[in-house]
C-alpha cells in the first residue's frame, strides 16, 4: 500500500472507509487511525480487491475494523478529490493488455497537457492496473449545485475525450465514490500472460496543490455553453492565399486568430486551433480540445498543420489555404 497516499487521505478527509471485495461479497469499515487501516489492509490484500473512499464524510464513529457499513452520498460533506478515469476498451471482465494500458495512459497525458495549459496544477497520476487515473486535490461542498456542476463537467469531458480505444468514465463523480487502493492488486477477471493482474500504482507530485474552484467551475461552464457545430470558416478579415505559393512567411497563428479559430498556445511553438473542416467531424470539439494543431514555421520551412480526425488525414497547411480560398470564392457567388 502507499503510505503517503493514505496520509493525504487522512489529512484531507479525517476518516476513510476501506472496502474489501471477493466475488459477490463486500465488507466495509470506517477508520480514523492510520495504523489500524494499514494493519487491516495487510491482512486482506492477498485476496480480492481493496478500495477506499476519496472524499470527506461527516463526523461519525470509526470502528477501525471491518464491521461498518458502506458510506452513501448522504454521508459525505466535502469533495476533496476530483478524479479522472481513462479506461481502455476491451471485453467485459477482462484485464488490460500492455498495449491497451499504454493507450489509456497516453490519452490521460493528453488531457492533462490541455488542463495544465489553462492553469490547472499537477495532479497525482496513477494506473489502476487496467486503466489510467488523474487525481486532483480540491475542496468543494457536497451540495445539489456541486452535483449538477460535476455532471456537466464529467459529461462534457466524456464527449470531448473518449475515443474508439479509450473511454473517459463520467460515473466516478459522486461524493461516496470508492477508488482502488494504490499498492494493492487489481484482480479483475482471469489473469493470463497477455492480460495479467497488475498492482495499482500512484505517483504523487512534490507539490500536490489543490485545483482552484474557479478553474473547475470555469471548465464546467464552458461545457454548459457549448454551441452547435460551427459552420466552415468563411470570414474575410484578411486575404486568403491561393495555396500554390510559398508559405514560409505565413503567420499561421495570426491567420487562424483572424478567423476566430485560434484556441491557445500549447508550448514548443505548438498551438491548438479549430479545424477548417470541423463540420465534417463526427464529434463536436470541446473547450479543451487539442485534436487540431499548428506549429510555427522553422527558418526556411512552412508552418505545419495537423488534425487527428480521420476526415483530415494527410491534410496540410496548403490544403488549409486552398480550402479557405474555395470558401471565400463560394461566398462571393
Amino acid at each position: 500500500m502507499r503510505l503517503d497516499y493514505l496520509e493525504h487521505a487522512f489529512r484531507d478527509n479525517g476518516r476513510v472507509e476501506l472496502r474489501h471485495q471477493i466475488g459477490e461479497r463486500w465488507v466495509s469499515g470506517i477508520f480514523d487511525q492510520g495504523h489500524a487501516l494499514r494493519t487491516t489492509v495487510a491482512s486482506l490484500s492477498k485476496l480480492g480487491n481493496l478500495y477506499t473512499t476519496i472524499n470527506a464524510p461527516r463526523l461519525m464513529p470509526a470502528s477501525n475494523d471491518m464491521t461498518g457499513r458502506a458510506l452513501r452520498d448522504a454521508d459525505m460533506v466535502l469533495h476533496t478529490r476530483l478524479v479522472f478515469d481513462f479506461d481502455p476498451v476491451r471485453g467485459a471482465g477482462q484485464a488490460s493488455t500492455d498495449a491497451e494500458l499504454a493507450l489509456a495512459i497516453g490519452e490521460r497525458n493528453r488531457v492533462l497537457q490541455a488542463l495544465r495549459s489553462t492553469g490547472w496544477p499537477m495532479p497525482a497520476t496513477a494506473v489502476s492496473g487496467n486503466g489510467a487515473h488523474a487525481l486532483f486535490r480540491c475542496r468543494l461542498p457536497v451540495s445539489a449545485a456541486t452535483t449538477e456542476m460535476m455532471r456537466t463537467l464529467y459529461t462534457g469531458m466524456r464527449d470531448e475525450f473518449s475515443t474508439e480505444q479509450v473511454l473517459f468514465d463520467p460515473t466516478v463523480r459522486n461524493a461516496a465514490r470508492i477508488w482502488r487502493l494504490y499498492g494493492t492488486f487489481n484482480r479483475k477477471g482471469t489473469a493470463t500472460a497477455e492480460r495479467p493482474h497488475r498492482p495499482a500504482q500512484v505517483r504523487i507530485p512534490d507539490r500536490w496543490d489543490p485545483v482552484a474552484p474557479q478553474l473547475i467551475h470555469a471548465l464546467a461552464d464552458a461545457y454548459a455553453r457549448r454551441r452547435p457545430k460551427p459552420e466552415p470558416m468563411a470570414r474575410r478579415t484578411m486575404p486568403a492565399p491561393a495555396g500554390r505559393g510559398d508559405f514560409r512567411t505565413l503567420d499561421a497563428r495570426a491567420w487562424f486568430a483572424s478567423r476566430g479559430a485560434y484556441r491557445r498556445e500549447l508550448g514548443g511553438s505548438k498551438h491548438a486551433v479549430l479545424c477548417p473542416w470541423v463540420h465534417e467531424h463526427s464529434n463536436e470539439p470541446g473547450p479543451m480540445d487539442t485534436s487540431t494543431v499548428i506549429w510555427d514555421a522553422d527558418p526556411g520551412l512552412w508552418p505545419t498543420f495537423h488534425c487527428s480526425h480521420q476526415h483530415c488525414a494527410g491534410r496540410s497547411i496548403k490544403d488549409v489555404m486552398t480550402q479557405s480560398t474555395q470558401v471565400t470564392q463560394q461566398s462571393e457567388i
